[in-house]
């Protein structure tokens, strides 16, 4: 797990020098309302519509921030010595952009800008210094949010109790899905989100498995409520944690003491809930749109039978090509990078499929992990098609969305492995990192080609290029690599040995719970088991 974690931040801080700033979803605009709050002019918070972009916060970024139509060859452009590269307050800091629209961002709760606005404060003079090495300062911010997930895919599969070493091999799932790690890598509320809807999973399994405590709802309210002061998606979370109490409430003995706990992590969820009723109450919506000071009305004017099969079988291939890949070109090719994106989508609904229909979970436990993932999915789904019906166009197909139902679906394909022989869920690590290793390999390759390599096509010129543009000295970027490689190689050494290991355990060897110390006592232990809830106690654990 140590050797995951290390690899899974080298890739991810790689991925900070392999992509040009500006070149990651809403990256300008995330960095000009951090820099904005810091400077006091996005605080307190603006009404929608009244926030334009900052002179400043273009400075750092030699790409242009939206959709590219051809390679822009990044290797063949003049380079500036990173001491002459413009900062904040010599590109105009906090002036106004004019000539930009309105920063829309604004339409998000402000928790990841504070939170990024006091990063900013923690770096002497940063509106001063190259804006470059400001804005990868926030990018190294962005890794550490990103950084536990896969050991948050190792407890949730631990809780889970599937067998070893399928939760290796869920720790391993993050560096299957380059986009992810591509996310992690720049500056997006999304990480932010990603990290407490792991959280909340993790609480969540906790409650699937028989933990009705009032901390663990404590704990469920408060990582729910900063959730809610993220972003919108987050609104899917009172929901969740509604159908995740249902579960134990419906399985026995005990319902009080689920309800209160409901009732406690409900009440937990109220300080994040408050902005969205503010929202309704002071705009008209609980989401204001940011450009425009109230949300313009979508008047369907075109039926489904008017191309909405088209534009349902669009949602779903860029939903799923870009959870794994990016497409910055917005052309839709079917290249090598679509073509790995396809396979992995297959594996997992294949692993889903086959876990739920030999119940390898418990199936009230799987369609509780599984709702995140659909109930995003679904309000994706939903504004994406009030906009077609409207306009007939195709809008807000991010696969990034999603990635708060990551650690539920990756878990239930994982238990899939639980009905096949042992030698395959042992050799589960080496796969995942293997095809890891295959679609990030081609992941790089394509995003060197589309960024940095130039016209005559050498590849050395490129690699140069992404060190010399790299913000920190080249050193630094070495050291990265270096630790990626040698990481890799050592959890490479790692997985086989698991997969060659003749029997492993099924469950690592633990102290003795109080269930298992009181079946060496028959006679106790059938006087106890005849007790209502104790009785109904062994029967939520053994189904789980």
């Amino acid at each position: 797990m140590w050797l995951i974690l290390v690899l899974h931040v080298a890739v991810v801080l790689w991925q900070t020098a392999l992509f040009p700033n500006f070149r990651s979803p809403d990256e300008r605009q995330h960095v000009d309302l951090i820099t904005q709050v810091e400077q006091g002019v996005a605080w307190p918070w603006p009404d929608p519509g009244t926030l334009r972009m900052a002179q400043g916060s273009g400075a750092g970024g030699f790409t242009k921030s939206n959709r590219i139509d051809r390679p822009l060859h990044l290797a063949d452009r003049p380079l500036p010595p990173r001491a002459d590269r413009p900062s904040f307050s010599a590109a105009g800091g906090t002036t106004p952009l004019t000539a930009q629209p309105r920063n829309q961002l604004i339409q998000h709760p402000p928790l990841y800008y504070v939170a990024g606005a006091a990063v900013l404060q923690a770096i002497p003079g940063w509106d001063r210094i190259p804006f470059d090495l400001t804005y990868l300062a926030l990018r190294w911010w962005n890794v550490l949010l990103a950084a536990a997930l896969p050991l948050l895919l190792w407890a949730v599969a631990r809780r889970l109790r599937l067998a070893e070493p399928l939760p290796v091999a869920a720790a391993l799932v993050p560096l299957a899905i380059p986009e992810l790690t591509h996310n992690e890598s720049a500056v997006n509320n999304d990480n932010l989100l990603i990290l407490l809807y792991a959280v909340l999973t993790l609480l969540v399994v906790r409650v699937l498995t028989g933990d009705a405590t009032r901390r663990t709802a404590l704990a469920i309210g408060a990582v729910g409520s900063l959730a809610l002061l993220t972003k919108g998606f987050a609104l899917l979370v009172p929901l969740w944690v509604g159908v995740a109490y249902a579960v134990p409430l419906f399985r026995g003995p005990g319902r009080r003491r689920v309800v209160w706990a409901l009732a406690v992590a409900w009440l937990g969820t109220l300080p994040g809930v408050a902005w969205w009723i503010h929202n309704r109450i002071a705009y008209g919506s609980l989401q204001p749109h940011g450009r425009f000071t109230s949300v313009p009305e979508l008047v369907a004017r075109y039926p489904f039978t008017d191309g909405g099969v088209h534009w349902l079988l669009r949602l779903l291939e860029r939903m799923n090509t870009l959870f794994f890949v990016h497409d910055q070109t917005g052309g839709g090719g079917h290249h090598a990078p679509w073509f790995l994106a396809f396979a992995a989508a297959v594996l997992i609904v294949a692993g889903v499929v086959v876990a739920l229909a030999l119940r390898a979970l418990d199936r009230s436990t799987a369609l509780v992990l599984l709702f995140p993932m659909v109930g995003l999915l679904a309000i994706v789904a939903k504004g994406s098609y009030e906009q077609f019906a409207a306009t007939h166009t195709y809008a807000g197909m991010q696969g990034r969305y999603l990635y708060g139902g990551l650690i539920g679906v990756a878990i239930v394909a994982l238990a899939a492995l639980r009905r096949v022989p042992a030698a395959v869920s042992r050799a589960a690590p080496l796969g995942v990192l293997l095809f890891a290793i295959l679609i990030q390999t081609v992941y790089i390759g394509y995003t060197v080609k589309l960024f940095w390599l130039p016209a005559d096509g050498d590849v050395l010129a490129a690699l140069r290029a992404i060190a010399a543009w790299y913000a920190f000295p080249p050193v630094v970027l070495a050291l990265i690599v270096t630790i990626l490689l040698v990481s890799l190689g050592a959890a490479l050494f790692a997985t086989v040995r698991l997969a060659g290991r003749p029997g492993a355990a099924a469950w690592p060897a633990r102290r003795p719970t109080a269930a298992a110390r009181l079946t060496r006592r028959p006679a106790v232990f059938a006087r106890l088991a005849r007790r209502p809830a104790v009785a109904a106690r062994l029967a939520r654990r053994s189904a789980v």
